[in-house]
């Protein structure tokens, strides 16, 4: 019994994805899950737990874990090393598994897409698990640049159409008018 999420964030906290490594010789990286995602899996946790509870033999007097994440949806995802998590698949866009250079370079910023799934546990206690799948790199941020591909005109188009639209010129509908405006002319007066 588990439940998955597919949500866009950012990444946040200290970040290290390329290799195991620190005091606890893991990966780890930390993002805030999405309003609407954080109260589907407040939902879904009571759910889970009630199912849990009928898998052990006294549900009243076994402890219950807190969630994985914070009130604010912050989560903190650790793995491989001693924490048994298997390895995070990062990949870009199209959906190539990013090399090991790179993942050494996602730096606090980065945009992403995440696949989460979240599932019950019943020993030693009672809880759910939060197990980040995937990882796929929306823009990503070096700490020097920020790098969200190449951009056609289709990609502009639905970057601008997502912004709050203004009045002003539209190739649909022009609303042609007379300029009152007289063109400036160079009279190669230049002041340097």
């Amino acid at each position: 019994m588990a439940n998955r999420y597919i949500f866009n964030t950012a990444l946040t906290g200290y970040i290290k994805v390329d290799e195991p490594g620190g005091q606890w010789n893991n990966c780890t990286f930390a993002f805030k899950l999405p309003a609407d995602i954080l109260r589907q899996c407040e939902q879904d946790r009571e759910e889970l737990l009630s199912w849990a509870k009928t898998k052990v033999p006294n549900p009243s007097r076994v402890n219950i874990n807190k969630p994985k994440w914070d009130e604010e949806g912050l989560v903190k995802y650790s793995y491989l090393g001693e924490t048994g998590r298997a390895a995070v698949v990062f990949v870009d866009t199209e959906g190539t598994p990013l090399e090991k250079d790179v993942l050494a370079s996602i730096r606090k910023g980065t945009k992403v897409r995440i696949i989460a799934q979240q599932s019950p546990y019943t020993k030693p206690s009672l809880g759910t698990k939060l197990v980040v799948v995937g990882v796929q790199v929306i823009e990503l941020n070096t700490g020097d640049v920020m790098d969200s591909g190449a951009l056609e005109g289709d990609d502009v188009a639905a970057l601008f159409a997502a912004a709050t639209p203004i009045d002003g010129y539209k190739a649909s509908s022009p609303q042609v008018r007379v300029s009152q405006a007289e063109p400036e002319l160079d009279n190669g007066d230049y002041d340097f």
